[in-house]
């Protein structure tokens, strides 16, 4: 039986999918609810069904988040839910399991004892044969690999910054800012400015719904609170400039990386970054305006990647379809 090929990109927030032959198959959330008996693990729920759990607690249940800064929280809770995304991938009448290969994104700078645990993991999940690349050159693979990238992937705990060429990561780095950072920020501007506190799942919308960085986009929105003291639940009106002002901080801290960034920008690769431009990918990248005023602090051109959340997994198909391109990368000489 033919083995079924997968790129996972194991994400803070989400864990996507993509299967050879067949696109993406799983974009869920990175956390499950599991019941813990007899010193063993049982999976009851995993990815956006975990939101009724929340709602309604169960007694004996536990609601985990699988990954958080890039780092696996729970080995257990980890081969629960990857079992079970990888099952969504497999065919429903095999008789026998077939043999599951994978090509698995992990952040770069990742310690050599963390990859070997991921390894472990993704053994115990029932993947017994795995590669493990960079994020960054992921991403390279989806936009087309062979030339000069500059890529910033925002996701949710950490945003990875790197210039990638022809043979890999030319220059890179992983800083502590992400969508949860603005998020959190958010959610302390309630409690300093309105002495109300909020959800982190109600500031999250706040900032989906009224986050911008164009000056003239003014909107507003009322949200139901509970204020500090008396614990009333009242309504309080949030406008957009007030979130831009609470965001824009970490977008100018995340510039002055991108711009420190551009000169390690090798001559050999300007002309194919100056012709793309900085590419934006992850989560942070949906964020309205972000892409004009990265564009205008740095003179140069920035895109949103295509389906930015998962171009992370479809940059991996592109080296499990190109084992060429791939061996090159890894130098994996008898990848096949």
């Amino acid at each position: 039986m033919k083995a079924i090929e997968l790129s996972i990109d194991l994400g803070s927030t989400k864990t996507s999918v993509h299967k050879v032959g067949s696109g993406l198959i799983v974009n869920d959330e990175s956390r499950v609810v599991v019941e813990t008996k007899n010193n063993g693990m049982t999976l009851i729920e995993s990815g956006k069904g975990v939101e009724k759990y929340l709602k309604k607690p169960v007694q004996g249940y536990q609601v985990v988040n699988v990954v958080d800064g890039g780092a696996v929280t729970n080995e257990r809770a980890a081969i629960c839910m990857l079992k079970d995304y990888v099952s969504r991938c497999l065919p429903g009448n095999a008789i026998i399991k077939p043999r599951i290969k994978a090509l698995a994104s992990v952040s770069m700078g990742m310690s050599y004892a963390d990859k070997k645990e991921l390894e472990k993991i993704f053994s115990k999940a029932g993947i017994h044969d795995v590669t493990l690349i960079e994020s960054p050159v992921s991403v390279a693979g989806a936009l087309g690999f062979g030339k000069g990238h500059f890529i910033v992937d925002i996701g949710s705990s950490k945003t990875e910054i790197a210039i990638v060429g022809r043979d890999g990561i030319v220059s890179g780095c992983t800083v502590d800012i992400g969508g949860d950072k603005m998020t959190k920020s958010i959610a302390d501007y309630m409690v300093m400015n309105m002495s109300s506190t909020i959800s982190f799942s109600l500031a999250e919308k706040i900032k989906k719904d009224l986050g911008t960085l164009y000056e003239n986009n003014n909107m507003s929105m009322r949200v139901n609170v509970r204020k500090v003291g008396n614990q009333r639940v009242e309504s309080e009106l949030v406008n957009s400039r007030e979130i831009r002002a609470i965001i824009q901080p970490h977008v100018i801290d995340l510039l002055e990386i991108i711009y420190n960034m551009s000169f390690q920008i090798p001559d050999t690769l300007a002309d194919d970054i100056c012709q793309e431009g900085i590419v934006l990918c992850g989560g942070g990248a949906n964020l309205s305006g972000l892409a004009e005023y990265i564009s205008k602090f740095m003179k140069m051109k920035v895109v949103r990647a295509d389906d930015p959340t998962t171009v992370v997994s479809r940059g991996g198909m592109y080296f499990l379809e190109t084992n060429a391109d791939f061996a090159k990368i890894l130098n994996v000489i008898n990848y096949k």
